[in-house]
């Protein structure tokens, strides 16, 4: 196995201790990392190693860790912006009934290019934007794309939203064929997903079990009042006991989005999906009884920063203050965000201080945790990854410091979360290997990836029709409001 030496960089641990080490060294052997310390005493000391990185004005930390986002969105960047009342209705017709199979390993180079080029080691990606269980190629070809660009990935696979039976299309040889399928049929191919992809890849595949929401009795994608969300439906019930025997049976976690008002009715279920194999995504508008709740149980939660958290926010403070683990998450990329988690940070502060009215909230070195040590924890592989620590697998980053924006050198963690973005990382390592140095992809060819990138998205396109959506606002240029004269969604072309 090649040792790896990379040495005078300030080496942010993220450990317990949180150390932080100027004039930092870390050795690599394999895939794990043996020794961290003073860089002269490890030069000295392992002056045999096959490579030596220099790491003079960079940060050294470890990987960021997007623990909620999803598959296929990288091909529809900004598609039906303008459109967004009807955004989910759009995309999911079009992930259900009009990608080939070869749409998802495209998809999957894409967007782990895209987080290895931000500094994203591992990520979870939910299959589209509702769920595809109907077949297990589209886990298998969303795995292989992400191991050849190198980046760790968490497929979410489970069964879609009610109602059933739910029609599912594929292209098989220049065919067009439409299958239905009900819930025991999409558990059925969870099962088929996680026995292809799970621990595949020398482990840097992983797959848990992921129902689209929690409970589908109540709005199944925004707060449920308290007068509404009443009682568990025999399909709620049903559907959180097969998914806890699918996650026994196979030694998976659990992962779901959730919303105010499921978390109560869930908790009175004995196989409620909650607790430390879970963590859950969004939890906006939960009540203080939910957060208690969610930190009894120690369920994780994963937020991701938007606008409408001004509305109905996740309140990652309180949840916090409560003892539950919370990490940040991109939910990208569609329709308007980006994988880039510094960014998704900076944001989380900002909303989190406007809406408490209280700008000291979420310091940095908080936010940093919440992308590294505690996204880890949320997604149960803090034991390998998430800090910088002896026996730990070499997950690591650089941040290129030496320039303006980032001039001067001190105070570096503020440096990061304040003014940097993803564009600064500099080198990727992920399971002991470079991936990216420089900002040169090792892994794989950047350009063929954009080239295929480009057409497939193109011609999904153009199989579903979906022109339309491509077109700006009629009011995009000087107004201060979106506004369209006629409706896109309803129009029969």
């Amino acid at each position: 196995m090649s040792r790896t030496l990379m040495v005078n960089g300030t080496i942010i641990t993220m450990d317990r201790e949180r150390r932080m080490l100027e004039n930092g060294a870390v050795l690599i052997d394999g895939d794990r990392i043996i020794e961290i310390g003073n860089s002269n005493d490890l030069v000295l000391k392992h002056h045999d190693v096959d490579k030596i990185i220099d790491c003079s004005n960079k940060l050294v930390l470890p990987g960021f860790i997007d623990a909620h986002a999803h598959a296929g969105h990288s091909l529809f960047k900004a598609l039906a912006y303008d459109s967004v009342s009807y955004w989910m209705k759009i995309m999911t017709e079009v992930y259900h009934n009009n990608t080939t199979d070869e749409f998802w390993y495209v998809e999957a180079r894409l967007a782990a290019l895209e987080r290895l080029k931000f500094g994203v080691t591992c990520g979870l990606s939910v299959l589209s934007n509702s769920q595809r269980s109907d077949n297990p190629t589209i886990s298998i070809n969303n795995a292989k794309g992400y191991s050849e660009v190198g980046v760790r990935q968490i497929i979410a696979v489970g069964p879609s939203n009610p109602p059933y039976p739910r029609k599912f299309t594929r292209f098989v040889e220049n065919s067009r064929k439409e299958i239905y399928l009900d819930f025991d049929d999409l558990m059925i191919g969870t099962e088929e997903s996680i026995k292809a992809t799970n621990h595949s890849y020398e482990d840097m595949i992983r797959t848990f079990v992921a129902p689209f929401v929690l409970l589908t009795s109540t709005n199944q994608s925004g707060v449920t009042d308290p007068d509404i969300a009443t009682n568990l439906s025999t399909h709620d019930k049903y559907m959180m006991k097969s998914i806890r025997e699918m996650a026994k049976k196979h030694r998976t976690r659990i992962h779901t989005e959730a919303f105010g008002g499921m978390i109560r009715l869930a908790i009175k279920d004995e196989n409620a999906l909650l607790g430390p194999d879970v963590h859950l995504q969004h939890c906006t508008g939960i009540s203080y009884d939910e957060v208690k709740i969610l930190a009894e149980t120690k369920t994780s939660v994963s937020s991701s920063p938007s606008a409408g958290q001004l509305i109905n926010r996740c309140p990652v403070v309180e949840l916090m203050e409560f003892g539950a683990n919370v990490a940040i998450s991109t939910d990208g990329t569609s329709p308007a965000v980006s994988f880039d988690m510094i960014n998704a940070a900076r944001k989380t502060q900002l909303v989190h201080q406007g809406a408490l009215r209280d700008r000291f909230y979420l310091p940095p070195g908080k936010l940093l945790e919440m992308i590294t040590i505690d996204a880890a924890k949320a997604i149960g592989w803090d034991d390998e990854i998430g800090s910088l620590e002896v026996g730990k697998k070499a997950d690591l980053i650089t941040i290129d410091m030496n320039q303006p924006h980032l001039t001067p050198s001190f105070m570096p963690v503020h440096k990061l979360i304040l003014y940097s973005n993803g564009n600064d990382v500099c080198d990727v390592i992920v399971d002991g290997k470079i991936r990216m140095e420089s900002r040169e992809v090792l892994t794989v060819n950047e350009s063929e990836i954009i080239l295929e990138a480009n057409k497939e998205s193109r011609e999904t396109i153009k199989r579903a029709k979906l022109e339309k959506y491509m077109e700006p606002s009629d009011e995009f240029w000087g107004s201060t409001r979106m506004y369209l004269n006629t409706n896109r969604y309803e129009t029969i072309e």
